[in-house]
């Protein structure tokens, strides 16, 4: 990369092959098709589309929708492409070579973002069994005012949660940012109205993962007026296609749709981390559609074999694997080919 500049000289692009055959259980996707009847509504409102236009700015459509679900103030939201782009913004537009506390191990993208404004990282390692650890969080927040504190709950990769005790404890005391990452807390419970009670929060959500619409790419975030105003100064225009925008808008005004399937991927996930407890593995407890243990190189290997991809990440310089619970069947073969390997 001839042109680079040298900020980012040591980096490689982020390629992800795409699979489409196979058990996939490496992108925490829903483990089920999106409901028929959200594609039907969607299909209906295509005859209506002028894709010769360009899509609103503004995002209404969607953002009514979203306001009205949680029964708030349509200015307290805005949305992206994706809950990645919403990151991007939080980045750019509030740090500038200051601090940032996050956990560890923990979505791999806020360090990306971070290096892009020079924000300096303070890892904060969980505890035993992957509890978040609040005396250092509290006691770093306090010697090192960082201007963003991200916690992410239920947290990706290891499927922790944070206490909503907790988590009032940690915004009072920040006096920066508080970013709740809630990509999965439709497998748990939210507590989005944080964002609406404390003026320093945003909670970020996303059409991924519960919703069974990854490929829409559309994530939003819910804070204060002040916040959303902030991240909108460096959201690009027109970032949301009118397809996406729609598709997002029907779901969320048919959430109730989604509850069975919720409900059966939170079984399935616990029968899962049941299932590996049994062959003497030692996953752990997971509030989200994932699950997070170790296993060995000839377990992995068998997997790839079978076309069973789940996804391998570094953390304490020991590789650890993060499945997501698939369907029954799946699981099933899943654990069929573990056992095969043990």
């Amino acid at each position: 990369m001839k042109y680079i500049k040298k900020a980012l000289e040591n980096r490689t692009p982020y390629y992800s092959k795409m699979i489409d055959d196979g058990i996939i259980l490496n992108a925490n996707e829903s483990a089920f098709k999106t409901p028929k009847k959200i594609i039907d509504l969607l299909k209906k409102e295509l005859d209506n589309i002028d894709l010769r236009r360009y899509p609103d700015t503004d995002n209404l459509y969607v953002r009514e929708r979203i306001a009205k679900s949680y029964n708030i103030d349509i200015k307290n939201v805005t949305c992206g492409v994706g809950s990645d782009q919403l990151l991007d913004c939080i980045f750019r537009s509030l740090i500038d070579d200051e601090y940032i506390l996050a956990c560890n191990p923990t979505f791999s993208m806020y360090k990306e973002y971070a290096s892009y404004t020079n924000g300096k990282f303070i890892d904060i390692d969980f505890l035993d069994g992957f509890s978040y650890d609040v005396k250092t969080i509290k006691e770093s927040i306090i010697k090192y005012n960082p201007k963003l504190v991200i916690i992410c709950s239920p947290n990706n990769p290891t499927g922790s949660i944070m206490e909503r005790n907790d988590l009032i404890d940690i915004i009072k005391l920040t006096k920066g940012v508080v970013l709740l990452d809630e990509a999965y807390s439709e497998f748990y419970k939210s507590n989005y109205d944080l964002a609406l009670t404390y003026d320093n929060v945003i909670v970020l959500k996303t059409f991924s993962k519960a919703y069974a619409l990854a490929g829409i790419r559309l994530g939003y975030a819910i804070s204060s007026y002040d916040l959303i105003d902030t991240l909108n100064v460096v959201k690009p225009p027109y970032n949301l296609s009118t397809i996406s925008q729609i598709a997002a808008g029907i779901a969320i005004e048919n959430k109730a749709l989604y509850k069975d399937q919720i409900d059966e991927i939170v079984s399935l996930k616990d029968k899962l981390y049941n299932d590996l407890v049994d062959l003497g593995l030692n996953p752990s407890k997971s509030y989200s559609n994932f699950i997070f243990l170790k296993l060995s190189d000839k377990v992995y290997e068998n997997l790839l074999k079978n076309k069973i991809y789940i996804r391998k990440l570094m953390y304490n310089n020991e590789l650890w694997y993060r499945i997501n619970t698939g369907t029954s069947e799946e699981n099933s073969i899943l654990i069929n080919k573990i056992k095969e390997a043990l």
